[in-house]
């Protein structure tokens, strides 16, 4: 039957398959962004933080791309870290991808035929439900390498797998759209672009369960593209996972079968062409059908048939929903390399296949020995092809002898922390766990880009890494430090002697249940007791003597009476700080319990509470009915903020967002001084609030928009130590927060807080000269009533103008970080070193002049007498 011309003209217009972007939701993250920017533009709070790195052990790289016109540029996109640049050779590094409304990255693509346009994917193609995998809200464009960039639409896109850019034209771009992690949605499939990214076509397009992990378009006849398609939301089927070949240049696509595994265990697939030949491509197969899952299958016809190319199990991965890459040598298409958690190499078309490793040297000192596991994405120079760059989630690696050897861009302050602690020596040292980069401990110094940091391993893996999640300091004796990676494995060290043992519990040899841990499983030593401590999972143990013994003291608390809380395990878990006994747990649905006398019996108080993961609960200090907690949706596509509080002891929840951004918090933390004084850490950075969470400003605005994972406030120094997941660890003072708090918030009158003591550079021996790794900037802060102008100045104990600066004070806390030096030289003489004077050892007096006001205050500086 022929359909009237009428009614098609009517179909085609409601089923349009151009300029798509602008039919797609906007991502809840392009709101909740444009609050972020107010909320920073109007802080009265301008701490400026200090990033204290680490970059030893590095961190997760989703993405690597390098201009093989200019193979000095590199660019390495970190899965939550931002998109980081270098131009020579990466000795020094920025980030290019501040202030943007999404903070994950799935791939960067540049275009072959102009290398400083560059397409970058939102949203991490890591899936995984750690409450840290970042979606995004699109495809953005760089048509300057990154100088600035513009959001070119699939919003409602939220991961993408990767991009593809034409050879010749760099108007026309392909790209693998994931879609939703954790929920369904029809905007997932391949989408292409003719006009740069303005306009988009939905031109591959399974169901709402299914997204486009890969796509690559041939080098040598454009018009021939392959792609691949997950299914694998919700749950992982595998039934909808398929190659898909086009050759007409995207506009359609066919369903590429023939001698290709099929089945509901197929996951993730990995796809590479010939550089020469358009109908020879290769794919790495996640096939869960068989026991070992990776294959490699290779088409010579386009894609008409396929065959294994290989006879023995390649034995590269375990894991393949996380990676699955496959890669082809340009210069010669026999040759290929397959991505899992190890890197493998074929020499003859994948018929036999060797480990990749070589010898590993760091551009920093570090520990960790060989090639890091868990690849992401290869880059092969076309022009050099024993030139090449890995990003796995040790970081970025780079090889000229094809992997023989490799050099570790370990300095980019790009860490992913799960959480911090803070031991009780002077001065004090911060222990961290990240993603799979083991767990460090270090000072809480500034890092220099041009020095070794000076953190160590806590503890690091044979390979490299390893997942560092919870680490807790013995209060009484910091030579005992526990760590744990995932699943709740904790161990407690010796430092002294360097010596670790597990202390996991285990369920009672007679008990019927099962334990099951979360990811990053919660344990906490005791306020009262540092060598009791607890340890959550689905069950909650006690040990008094440092986890040699353990004692269950719960049931089942997965089990809640909502069905739809029911959980996997702990997320959080508390004891309060001024009651022994009350103990505090919640789930990764939601489900919040209380006992007051320390475990015999447990009640549910969940009522009032989202189905989200329960990541922080604080007991308040002040008040023992009080508690404060954070939940996070991001494990289920929720993206709004869940922070509450209960006045009596969880019976009655209420929210507590006030005018917070409409996003995921991570952790909220009280402040040990002032009751009213709240801290939280967000999607994007730390705020608090000085009326017990009624409003909120942002803490500072100099820290990037990361994600905060923990905090902690060492009472003494009045350091504010924040755990970012993507841009290392920061610190700002609160002396002078709590200065403003002790007259009353807010001033009326310009005041010039207390400065704190300094120390100047160590000063070598021998030529006198300025050990610049020991040079840290001192805050000098004040408070302004209004906007206006002001000026710092230094004058010595003869009151000779040693120093002065002339700041744009906003109302407020205002801070400028001064370098001590008070005098600078230039000279031509060979053997000149003593460019900079610093301020010499002594009692000077700093005035800041603001409006009609001349405000002094002391400044003591001391000598280091140690480096």
């Amino acid at each position: 039957m022929k359909l009237p011309f009428a009614f098609l003209m009517v179909w085609a217009l409601c089923f349009p398959c151009a300029k798509v972007q602008s039919q797609q939701p906007s991502s809840p993250l392009a709101s909740s962004f444009l609050e972020y920017q107010e909320l920073k533009k109007a802080t009265p709070y301008r701490f400026q933080w200090e990033s204290l790195g680490p970059v030893l052990n590095s961190a997760r790289v989703e993405a690597v791309q390098i201009d093989e016109s200019k193979p000095g540029t590199m660019y390495a996109a970190f899965g939550s870290g931002n998109l980081w640049k270098t131009v020579d050779n990466g000795l020094k590094w920025k980030a290019i991808f501040e202030d943007q409304p999404v903070l994950g990255i799935g791939d960067i693509a540049l275009a072959p035929s102009n290398p400083d346009i560059i397409y970058l994917g939102s949203g991490e193609s890591l899936r995984k439900s750690r409450n840290f995998t970042m979606p995004g809200n699109g495809i953005y464009k760089s048509n300057d390498g990154g100088e600035t960039w513009k959001h070119c639409g699939l919003d409602d896109s939220w991961h993408i797998g990767e991009i593809a850019v034409h050879p010749t034209d760099p108007n026309i771009a392909v790209v693998a759209v994931m879609g939703h992690f954790w929920s369904t949605n029809e905007n997932r499939g391949i989408y292409r672009t003719l006009d740069g990214g303005e306009t988009w076509e939905h031109v591959l397009y399974v169901d709402e369960k299914t997204g486009a992990n890969d796509v690559v378009i041939s080098h040598s006849d454009p018009n021939v593209m392959y792609a691949s398609m997950w299914e694998n939301n919700p749950g992982v089927s595998g039934g909808n996972s398929a190659v898909y070949v086009s050759a007409d240049g995207g506009a359609s696509w066919k369903k590429s079968v023939n001698g290709f595994p099929q089945g509901p265990g197929i996951g993730r697939i990995g796809l590479a062409v010939s550089y020469s030949n358009p109908l020879k491509a290769y794919a790495l197969v996640d096939n869960r059908e068989k026991e070992a899952s990776a294959e490699v299958y290779r088409t010579l016809d386009g894609g008409k048939h396929w065959k294994r190319t290989h006879d023995d199990d390649l034995l590269i991965n375990s894991v393949l929903w996380y990676f699955s890459d496959i890669y082809v040598n340009p210069k010669n298409d026999e040759d290929i390399y397959g991505l899992g958690v190890r890197m493998a190499h074929s020499a003859n078309g994948g018929t036999d296949f060797e480990l990749v490793g070589g010898d590993v040297y760091h551009l920093f000192p570090s520990d960790a020995d060989g090639l890091h596991l868990d690849h992401c994405e290869l880059w092969i120079n076309p022009l050099n092809p024993d030139h090449m760059a890995v990003g796995n989630d040790g970081g970025l690696y780079v090889t000229y002898d094809k992997g023989g050897s490799w050099l570790h861009h370990n300095n980019i302050p790009a860490g992913e922390f799960y959480d911090i602690a803070l031991d009780t020596q002077d001065p004090y040292l911060i222990y961290g766990g990240t993603q799979d980069d083991a767990s460090v401990y270090g000072p809480a110094v500034a890092w220099n880009p041009n020095y070794a940091d000076d953190w160590k391993y806590l503890w690091v893996d044979a390979w490299s890494g390893g997942d560092g999640c919870v680490s807790q300091v013995d209060p009484d004796d910091p030579n005992t430090v526990y760590f744990s990676s995932q699943n709740g494995a904790v161990r407690r060290k010796d430092m002294e002697s360097g010596r670790s043992k597990s202390v996991k519990p285990k369920l009672p040899a007679n008990h019927n249940g099962t334990l099951h841990y979360n990811f990053v499983a919660p344990y906490r030593l005791s306020h009262f007791d540092g060598k009791t401590m607890y340890h959550a999972g689905n069950y909650i143990f006690k040990s008094t003597n440092r986890g040699d013994d353990w004692t269950l003291i719960s049931k089942d608390l997965s089990i809640s009476s909502d069905p739809d809380k029911k959980s996997v395990a702990a997320g959080a878990f508390a004891e309060s700080p001024i009651r022994p006994g009350h103990l505090y747990m919640g789930t990764d649905k939601g489900a919040f319990w209380i006992t007051m006398d320390d475990g015999a019996t447990w009640t549910e108080r969940s009522k009032g509470l989202p189905n989200a993961y329960i990541r922080s609960i604080v007991p308040s200090k002040y008040d023992e009915s009080r508690i404060y907690m954070t939940l996070t949706g991001l494990n289920y596509d929720d993206l709004s903020n869940h922070i509450y509080v209960s006045g009596d002891n969880g019976k009655n929840w209420k929210k507590m967002q006030g005018n917070l951004p409409n996003e995921p918090a991570n952790v909220i933390y009280e402040d040990p001084i002032y009751e009213n004084v709240l801290y939280a850490g967000m999607y994007r950075g730390v705020y608090v609030s000085v009326d017990r969470g009624g409003t909120w400003a942002l803490l500072g605005d100099s820290l990037p928009a990361v994600a905060v994972a923990d905090m902690e406030i060492e009472k003494r120094s009045k350091d504010l130590i924040v755990a970012t997941h993507g841009r290392g660890i920061y610190k700002i003072n609160i002396g002078p927060l709590h200065e403003v708090m002790a007259s009353g918030f807010p001033l009326n009158e310009n005041t010039l807080f207390t400065i704190p003591t300094i120390k100047r550079p160590y000063v070598n021996d021998t030529h006198r000269d300025m050990d610049y790794n020991t040079a840290y900037k001192v805050p000098i802060t004040f408070w302004s009533t209004k906007e206006q102008d002001a000026t710092l100045k230094v004058f010595d104990a003869k009151d000779a103008l040693l120093w002065s600066t002339q700041i744009d004070a906003k109302e407020g806390i205002n801070q400028y970080r001064w370098d001590l030096v008070v005098e600078r030289e230039t000279s031509d003489a060979p053997y000149f070193i003593h460019y900079d004077k610093f301020i010499e050892k002594g009692s000077y007096t700093l005035v800041l002049e603001i409006q009609n006001d001349t405000l002094e205050g002391q400044m003591n500086i001391e000598e280091r007498t140690k480096r």
